[in-house]
């Protein structure tokens, strides 16, 4: 895996802090280079395998986030795309604690 592209869908109201947060979190567990492009973007700049429809990286998007009643946990819907057969969308239920947020619960919620 050669990058990450990181994706935000617009109905994701997430504060640039906590974005930020997510993307520095990613950078330091792959170091890898991290881009914010979208698919059309990857494959303009050429960052696709041989065949167009299998990226040299990993594409995420997060395209919903929902908050829950209790300002610290949301659940978001994240999909992963690097070729056509093995494309997922999992939730993830997220809790801020000890000034962070983390992961506490996820599940796959349908293969692209």
């Amino acid at each position: 895996m050669e990058y990450i592209s990181l994706v935000w869908n617009e109905g994701v109201t997430l504060k640039s802090s906590d974005k930020q947060v997510i993307e520095e979190s990613l950078q330091k567990e792959y170091n890898v280079t991290k881009y914010n492009y979208t698919y059309e973007q990857l494959i303009e700049e050429k960052l696709y395998a041989q065949e167009k429809t299998t990226l040299r990286g990993i594409l995420l998007t997060i395209e919903k986030q929902q908050q829950s009643n209790n300002p610290d946990e949301m659940t978001i819907e994240v999909s992963k795309y690097r070729a056509n057969e093995g494309a997922i969308a999992l939730d993830m239920k997220l809790a801020y604690q000890e000034g962070q947020w983390k992961v506490v619960e996820y599940g796959m919620i349908r293969e692209c």
